[in-house]
């Protein structure tokens, strides 16, 4: 498709791990390279924001999220093993994902593989993993080892630019004819999902427990726990995943009291996140239990996140 001088810059929002950049010194060569290419490649500007702040990203509330999506912003997650433990890296993936879902723009995620493809399978249970593997990631692992002067990293970065200009050249055009709402049933949807958050907490309060009284003790005897509690966060986590795609998609919101309830749950879980890393540097048993911990955890962090962002919406028509 043929690119017009007239066109509106591209929008662009890199999310990545900062310390994976303070160590590996890549985004600033990577936005550089794409709105250069882009430009000279298209004839399309490319505004790269690396800020999270920069656009209004901060909240991820609805509304801004949704004017993201609608004025074609593409998000590009910078992938490592380290981005998949950030809950907050986390919801910036869920939470775009689910508005692109619902406006059927897809293509505005484009996520990218520097480091940690071996990660990346299809029977990975984590569901950022399902969602990047979904999406059909790019590699720009061999182009970042050859150096911003190569020829593998120019062939990979036009590459990159002219995918980035498709994607949103096709989004422009599905964005003319939107979708129709679907009808859904907002009341059962909140109904339902305050059940299961109340089985969350029930599950963290009973592994929560365990902990207790085997610490100090036979730490392996913690280890079914801890994947219990793991299996029941990452089913949480999807459970808030979807109802924040029901919900957007009929302009609805979280609400209710037992949603504001899990601020508590997620202060705790914080907490809990803070102090994992600790007890990993320990022996090589009370490690692997605590990795396990620690994902679920993680899990739990992201959909509290997803919840919460969700209930901060404001209520449709106000």
């Amino acid at each position: 498709m043929k690119a017009f001088s007239d066109a509106p810059p591209i929008r662009c929002f890199l999310s990545y791990a900062r310390q994976d950049d303070v160590v590996m010194d890549f985004v600033t060569p990577f936005a550089t390279a794409l709105r250069h290419y882009a430009y000279a490649d298209r004839g399309r500007e490319l505004e790269i924001f690396l800020d999270r702040e920069a656009i209004g990203w901060g909240d991820l509330v609805q509304p801004t999220l949704r004017a993201a999506v609608r004025s074609t912003t593409v998000l590009i997650p910078v992938l490592t093993r380290r981005y998949f433990d950030r809950p907050y890296c986390r919801e910036e993936l869920f939470l775009f994902y689910n508005q692109a879902f619902v406006d059927n723009v897809r293509g505005l995620l484009l996520p990218v593989v520097l480091l940690g493809a071996d990660h990346l399978t299809e029977d990975n249970e984590d569901l950022a993993v399902q969602i990047v593997v979904a999406r059909q990631h790019r590699s720009v692992r061999e182009a970042w080892l050859d150096g911003p002067a190569s020829p593998a990293w120019r062939r990979t970065m036009l590459a990159l630019a002219s995918e980035i200009v498709d994607n949103v050249e096709a989004a422009e055009q599905a964005l003319l004819s939107p979708p129709p709402a679907p009808a859904v049933d907002v009341a059962a949807v909140l109904i339902r999902f305050a059940s299961d958050a109340e089985a969350v907490i029930t599950a963290t309060g009973n592994v929560i427990a365990d902990f207790r009284e085997n610490l100090g003790t036979d730490q392996t005897a913690l280890t079914p726990a801890a994947t219990r509690f793991r299996n029941a966060a990452r089913t949480f986590e999807r459970q808030a995943f979807e109802a924040d795609r029901t919900l957007r998609a009929a302009g609805a919101s979280f609400t209710g009291k037992g949603f504001a309830d899990l601020d508590d749950l997620l202060s705790g879980t914080e907490t809990l996140l803070a102090s994992t890393h600790r007890l990993e540097a320990s022996t090589v048993p009370i490690r692997r239990t605590m990795v396990v911990f620690r994902e679920g955890l993680t899990a739990l962090h992201s959909g509290l996140r997803v919840v919460r962002t969700g209930a901060e919406w404001p209520n449709p028509g106000q």
